[in-house]
């Protein structure tokens, strides 16, 4: 055996709900558990992405484009997945949102 092997310690943390009975229980050591993937999940995210095209035509055959791309117009926070580790101190909070609201500006000479 290794000196300083780390190993991970067991934890019979559940949760149950207001009259005792359990919810969510550990699986025993060897076990495996009965949880599908992404049975927790979130709020909903919403997105409202937008852009304008003006284009002027310069000659016969050149053209001059001004495009404005936006993203995140409404500038609502998108939140993530709650914490799934029974084990953490943060199970079922969400600690992550993304979602600012920016502009991008583009020029362009088609010929």
């Amino acid at each position: 055996m290794k000196t300083g092997a780390s190993f991970r310690a067991f934890s019979n943390k559940a949760i149950a709900d207001a009259q005792g009975n359990l919810l969510l229980v550990n699986p025993a050591p060897g076990q495996i558990g009965n949880m599908s993937l992404k049975w927790l999940e979130g709020p909903w995210n919403i997105g409202f992405d937008t852009n304008l095209i003006k284009r002027v035509k310069i000659s016969e055959s050149k053209e001059f484009e001004l495009r404005l791309d936006a993203v995140n117009v409404l500038n609502r926070p998108n939140f993530a997945v709650p914490a799934a580790n029974i084990d953490g101190n943060d199970f079922g909070r969400i600690t992550t949102a993304t979602g600012e609201r920016s502009f991008v500006i583009n020029t362009r000479l088609n010929f």
